[in-house]
């Protein structure tokens, strides 16, 4: 396997010391890892936090619980419901892992990329909050000056003067550089002044839960545990929210203040990228001064039209005669390169995938001359991909029917939808979708099914890329106890951490390993007792995982099925009618 294709997989968080491979390979391992480590060396942004790997537990146990205990008065008082409470309770949770991104579309330097920083922020302790908090505060993302996406633009830029100057001003690393306590003020305070908000938290309620939710975002880097102090991660579900906020306060007022002789005729922005239309060039320059002297944390770059053309998103703006027109913009660093037609997924995926761009490209495209121009490029793209030319042109023609030729709507009962989710094997996935079908519509004609297909092989699989949480870390599992002494076996699940549910088996603490009495019912601790064994953490191992607390009990229930582990007195968690 050679370095350039090694690079195509640069998020690797690990040290190159730890790597068991060629030196010259080594070498760029080395210098990915550094690329990735300074972007959290800024003090200013992340702090390392001086807890032993032995003693991560502690700290995200003792989270869980001081978030709990808030969320917990917050229900007494009636500021939440029961069901609100519930979708932001904290159990089981991990810190977030860090990795890089490489930005293909940047110049490389020393043979490095320029990264991304990602946080995997899924089931941290402030992940269902943050979600929670979204929705509260999605009225403050958007203004007058913002748009929607590529699409709701192109349709938009057609009707600007096209004697204008066209630019655009981008913001460097704008979610780190966000200032959150004055962010977050700045929220609160808007959304109250408004009347945005109707619920029942009171000013100082959101407020502090605005700052547990980013406060307290930990994430692990190279088996160190970090937090972030300021600034919004990137993956954390309040981070586009935020940094959108931020700027809808801030972009009226600098708007408002800037000086006529260089204002912008026209100003719109998409999280970070904002598209500008000047009367002079010479404007450019001045307005991008302003705007970099408007807010000291903030730094603004800008660039321009070349030849009458420029590109805002992916749509690419000409200026011709009689106005602005758009058609698809590809970077420069487009390879072409999509699913191939031989991939070992299921067709309609593949078929999905020409809709979709099909459709990209006939609502980016201001016109039919250039929308066929988009499509005579599709058509060679695909068969690069070695898709076969009827298909291609089948689904060209197919999506045309759905524009030109509508079909006649029929009003009827609404059915309730049922997804399953299958792995996909081939011919057999397809037979059994069939008779799945077939059951469904003799059996349950009041439903309408629908079979999606996935494929457990990616290429996370086969590269790790980033940190391990470690054992006694994992949660929404199913485990199993071997005992040492005798190999009795017992299956069980828990949403909590492993350690702290084997504790509870072994009558241990998990966050300090010494003898605790509980009462709770177990086999295992029965075993332990009647036997006088003495059983570790060790004697517990994971056998799968399960995000689902309905599917996790029946994983555990199939398991136990299959395997009738001794200490297992309930053969099945939940109702099993096919076993």
């Amino acid at each position: 396997m050679t370095a350039d294709f090694l690079s195509l997989f640069t998020r690797f968080p690990v040290k190159a010391d730890k790597l068991k491979c060629s030196p010259h390979l080594t070498l760029r391992w080395r210098s990915i890892w550094r690329s990735v480590f300074s972007l959290i060396s800024d003090d200013t942004k992340f702090i390392e936090l001086n807890i032993d790997k032995s003693n991560w537990l502690n700290y995200i146990v003792n989270l869980e619980k001081k978030l709990r205990d808030h969320f917990n008065i917050l229900k007494s008082d009636g500021k939440i419901t029961k069901d609100e409470c519930l979708n932001i309770w904290p159990i089981g949770t991990k810190p977030g892992i860090l990795y890089g991104l490489p930005k293909v579309h940047k110049p490389v330097i020393d043979n490095t990329p320029k990264f991304r920083p990602i946080l995997s922020a899924i089931n941290t302790p402030v992940y269902k909050l943050a979600k929670f908090l979204v929705p509260i505060l999605s009225p403050l993302t958007v203004n007058d000056y913002t748009v929607k996406d590529s699409f709701t633009f192109a349709k938009e830029v057609v009707n600007f003067d096209h004697n204008l100057f066209m630019a655009s001003l981008d913001v460097e690393s704008l979610f780190t550089n966000i200032p959150i306590d004055e962010t977050i003020k700045n929220a609160v305070d808007d959304l109250f002044s408004s009347n945005m908000y109707q619920g029942k938290l009171s000013k100082s309620d959101l407020y502090y839960l605005l700052k547990l939710a980013t406060s307290e975002s930990s994430f692990i880097f190279d088996n160190i545990l970090y937090k972030q102090i300021d600034g919004v991660a990137m993956g954390s579900p309040l981070g586009p929210t935020l940094a959108n906020a931020f700027l809808c306060h801030y972009e009226r007022m600098w708007l408002d203040n800037c000086p006529p002789e260089f204002k912008p005729v026209v100003y719109r922005r998409y999280v970070d990228d904002i598209f500008v239309l000047f009367r002079s060039k010479d404007h450019l320059v001045s307005f991008a001064r302003y705007m970099n002297s408007s807010y000291k944390n903030l730094k603004f770059t800008f660039d321009f039209e070349q030849n009458n053309t420029f590109s805002f998103l992916d749509v690419k703006i000409t200026r011709e005669s009689n106005g602005f027109s758009t058609s698809v913009f590809r970077k420069a660093t487009f390879s072409g390169v999509f699913t191939n037609f031989d991939s070992f997924i299921f067709e309609s995926y593949k078929t999905g995938l020409i809709f979709t761009l099909l459709f990209r490209c006939f609502t980016i495209c201001s016109d039919m001359q250039k929308f066929h121009l988009e499509v005579e490029q599709l058509r060679q793209i695909f068969k690069c991909n070695k898709y076969p030319v009827s298909l291609i042109d089948q689904c060209i023609k197919t999506f045309l029917n759905k524009i030109y030729i509508p079909k006649r709507v029929m009003i009827t009962a609404a059915k309730k939808e049922v997804l399953i989710v299958l792995p996909f094997l081939g011919q057999f996935s397809l037979t059994l979708r069939s008779r799945l079908y077939n059951c469904f519509n003799k059996t349950l004609p009041q439903c309408n099914l629908k079979v999606i297909f996935q494929s457990k092989n990616r290429l996370s699989s086969l590269f790790r890329f980033k940190d391990s949480i470690p054992k006694e870390l994992r949660s929404h599992l199913i485990y199993k106890f071997l005992c040492s002494n005798c190999n009795i076996t017992y299956y069980g699940q828990t949403e909590r951490h492993l350690n702290v549910r084997s504790g509870e088996h072994l009558s241990l603490s998990a966050l300090t390993g010494k003898r605790v009495n509980n009462d709770k019912k177990s086999a295992v601790k029965d075993h332990c007792l009647f036997h006088n064994h003495v059983n570790t953490f060790e004697d517990f191992s994971i056998l799968t995982y399960e995000s689902n607390p309905f599917k996790l009990l029946i994983k555990e229930s199939l398991l136990v099925s299959r395997d009738k582990p001794i200490l297992n007195k309930q053969v099945k968690s939940i109702p099993l009618q096919l076993f």
